[in-house]
């Protein structure tokens, strides 16, 4: 019987080529859509838990609240507190903590014998403990010892082969580092970067022993200040974190109320993240140690996949029925030699599972093939690995199964209650009472379409909008260049004239951050007379002479920095005179008072800025002060040419002739300061390119309903050509009712649309107000595509020979 049932509907499907094929490409487009985000966001999915005992694995991270508000908010946390924890818990059974050196200075590394030296990104400073708590698969060197002592260096397998090129790399030395603050260090470890997915992506990592930033992370002991030691603990068996979690508001009063005071913070809590959790729960999070995704983004994902697979099965369900009369002779001769209702069900749902799962097959070749598509659009790194997971085999042999028997159970239901007598009389056997339900349906492809629409444009606009925002300076035809080393940064005089020499060099300065770059630098700063009740956290720059003229950032008040200016005179943009409540035209006259310990000093206000993003456009501008720094990690050039090749060949040629052994590693302001943005401009090419395709197979459902009307009004059709009827009133007869459908479409669709957009823009502290327009552009352009599609098949039923239709049968 089963092979029967298969034979019958492999026949039925040749024989009915345009309806398979069309039902066969809207299902291969909807399973291809839903295989390509499920490999995407699986792929984002299991991070860190490869990690033994991943489970018990916390990172501290901290939220400082001031003036009962909690302005600031990170994945970091003070040096002390995780072994403080240790020391405090018994709860607690290890603990570590990694410094992320890269945002402090960029070090040179390279073999000790090798004049070639590279910046390389990620540079780990690490505990000793690092491999107790986190669980890492070392090639060469032992996990237990391995950063033990000082000057100890494990590598990434991929960097030991840049440095030693196939050689063991385990006892080499290695200078990390120039001048006189170069170090040699010991290769004790190499690691493999492959081995399992981790929100902690070392390229290299360095003994926390070791002289320098290690020695201070591990002296420091005020427990409110310098959060930026990204500190973990792992949680002995059978202890739930809630347990550590409801004793830390003790913890740091016990530990750090002096600190907190000093400080200015009102409170200090301390929050438990399973690692487990970080990658996906951490969107929002200020100073992440690496990239993470945000599980908003990916539930947006699965749901755009869901409602692209539920308008492939309705558009499978609209072919179908409007097809049904074909087979209404078929059905009535099977029912007469005894065929039952339940016999004719699972036949047609055999043909819908039948193309269901061809579909799923031949999406899993065309998938492979658009993987570089796919991992372009995503930044990810998707192989054809990936489709080998069995959870990933599951949900595509469960999407198959699941989307022929939606797509196949309501027109199994309608066709199979055809009535055999009233089917043998006449082909056309459909009420056309039944075609409410299809109408909904088509509604509800018209509100997918234009919420889908909607969020393209406003995603768009408010990438623009970031794009094209003043940002305080402008950022276009401006070179940053990485100074790097202390030999560099001490010859920074004679680099600015040499490149001065150059056309098209207008202008050069430096400074310690390079915009887009997270300014970790901040101090606490209070007006003379008060106390460090009275600090405020505001973030520090160093820069040179000319800095704002290089940047084109005005100077609303006082004057730029001059050869004679000490630390002591400070710059301060516009949120800092809010901050400290200062009038404009009494800040040269102001100083800010900054503690250490027992000591303490004034700084003179002798220039006011005009506000600059010098962070994402996603936070609010930051009091900020600039002060002279003498060893700057960057170097800015303001440029006007368009012979960038020329120009960068003389610089790199006075590069080398300057400085020796040290790359010549530049970039462009504006490509960094919009790769801030990178997340929303995936977001909006994400939703884009399946918002084409939704619609693509929205067309197709359209194609099915209007067959359908088309079959249900093909006499009348007729009757109204022979008594004279135009083609275009035949035209409208058909098409009337799909303008009433896409406005019904919108009135539903477009408070959908406005509320989650409103929700998406939330997370923008300066974001675009979402305009009436754009709804009426997406409901105008459903309307557009829905004349295209509706009206070619009307025009063709339109100038069908009505003698045809009116035929006796």
């Amino acid at each position: 019987m089963f092979k029967n049932y298969i034979k019958i509907a492999w026949r039925n499907l040749l024989k009915n080529r345009q309806q398979t094929i069309i039902n066969l490409l809207g299902l291969t487009v909807g399973t291809v859509s839903c295989l390509a985000i499920l490999l995407y966001v699986f792929d984002q999915f299991g991070y860190d838990e490869h990690h033994k005992e991943a489970s018990s694995i916390y990172r501290v991270e901290t939220i400082i609240e001031r003036d009962g508000d909690e302005n600031f908010d990170t994945g970091a946390a003070s040096p002390p507190i995780a072994f403080a924890l240790k020391e405090d818990f018994p709860e607690v059974d290890e603990a570590t903590r990694v410094v992320l050196a890269d945002v402090f200075y960029s070090n040179l590394i390279g073999a000790a014998k090798s004049k070639d030296s590279y910046y390389e990104p990620r540079v780990y400073i690490a505990d000793s403990t690092f491999f107790k708590v986190f669980t890492y698969n070392l090639l060469e060197g032992k996990l237990e010892t391995a950063l033990n002592g000082p000057n100890s260096l494990v590598l990434s397998s991929s960097l030991a082969e840049k440095l030693f090129s196939g050689q063991n790399a385990l006892g080499k030395a290695v200078t990390w580092g120039s001048g006189e603050d170069a170090q040699t260090l010991t290769v004790t470890g190499v690691f493999d970067e492959t081995y399992g997915k981790s929100h902690l992506n070392p390229n290299y990592i360095v003994s926390m022993s070791t002289p320098g930033m290690g020695t201070f992370v591990q002296n420091f002991q005020d427990f409110a200040t310098n959060n930026f030691v990204y500190s973990y603990v792992k949680l002995k068996p059978n202890v739930a974190s809630y347990q550590v979690q409801k004793k830390l508001p003790e913890f740091i009063t016990e530990r750090g109320a002096q600190d907190l005071a000093n400080a200015g913070m009102d409170n200090k809590v301390l929050i438990l993240k399973n690692v487990t959790d970080i990658h996906l729960y951490s969107a929002g999070r200020k100073n992440q140690i690496h990239e993470v995704s945000n599980i908003k983004y990916l539930y947006f994902l699965l749901t755009l996949a869901f409602f692209i697979q539920l308008v492939a099965c309705i558009n499978f369900i609209n072919l179908s029925t409007a097809r049904a009369s074909k087979r209404a002779k078929e059905i009535g001769v099977r029912k007469v030699v005894g065929a039952g209702k339940k016999s004719l069900m699972w036949q047609f749902i055999g043909e819908s599972l039948l193309l269901s799962l061809f579909a799923m097959l031949i999406s899993i070749p065309i998938t492979i093939l658009l993987l570089p598509m796919l991992n372009e659009l995503t930044q990810a790194t998707l192989t054809y690995q990936n489709l080998l997971n069995r959870e990933i085999a599951v949900i595509l042999i469960a999407l198959g199964i699941t989307t022929g028997f939606i797509a196949g159970i309501y027109p199994a239901l309608i066709l199979s209650s055809i009535k055999p007598i009233r089917a043998l009389k006449s082909a056309v056997i459909l009420k056309s009472g039944s075609g409410g339900f299809r109408k909904a349906l088509v509604v509800f492809q018209f509100v997918v379409s234009i919420s889908l629409v909607a969020t393209v444009i406003v995603v768009t606009q408010q990438f623009k909008f970031a794009q094209s925002k003043d940002l305080g300076f402008k950022k276009d035809n401006l070179l940053a260049l990485r100074i790097g080393t202390d030999e560099a940064s001490s010859k920074f005089e004679s680099i600015k004239s040499a490149f001065l020499e150059i056309p098209g060099v207008v202008s050069v300065s430096s400074g310690n951050y390079a915009p887009s770059e997270i300014v970790l630098s901040d101090n606490g700063l209070y007006l003379p007379g008060g106390n460090r009740e009275n600090v405020k956290i505001v973030k520090r720059q160093g820069i040179s002479e000319g800095y704002f003229e290089t940047f084109d950032i005005p100077i609303v008040n006082g004057r730029d920095f001059t050869p004679s200016d000490t630390t002591d005179q400070i710059i301060v943009n516009q949120a800092t005179l809010r901050a400290f409540k200062i009038e404009e035209e009494n800040a040269l006259s102001s100083r800010l008072v900054q503690s250490f310990g027992d000591e303490s000093y004034e700084m003179r206000i002798v220039g006011v800025v005009k506000d600059y993003h010098f962070a994402s456009i996603k936070d609010e501008i930051a009091p900020l002060f600039l002060h002279k720094e003498s060893s700057p990690n960057w170097l800015f050039l303001k440029t006007e040419t368009k012979e960038y090749g020329q120009l960068l060949s003389g610089l790199e040629q006075r590069w080398n002739a300057t400085v020796k052994n040290v790359p010549f590693d530049y970039r462009f302001v504006d490509q960094e300061v919009e790769r801030l943005y990178d997340e929303e401009k995936r977001l909006g090419q994400i939703s884009l390119v399946f918002t084409i395709l939704a619609i693509l197979i929205s067309c197709l459902g359209l194609f099915g309903l209007v067959s359908y009307v088309a079959e249900q009004k093909k006499k009348e059709i007729g009757i109204r050509k022979v008594l004279g009827a135009s083609i275009g009133s035949v035209v409208q007869l058909l098409t009337k009712d799909f303008v009433v459908l896409v406005g019904i479409a919108f009135l539903i669709a477009s408070p959908i649309a406005y509320y989650f957009m409103q929700r998406w823009l939330e997370d923008f502290t300066y974001r675009i107000d979402i305009q009436w327009w754009v709804f009426l552009l997406a409901g105008g352009f459903a309307l557009v595509i829905t004349f295209l599609t509706v009206g070619f098949q009307s025009l063709k039923s339109a100038i069908a020979n009505p003698v045809k239709s009116l035929r006796t049968e």
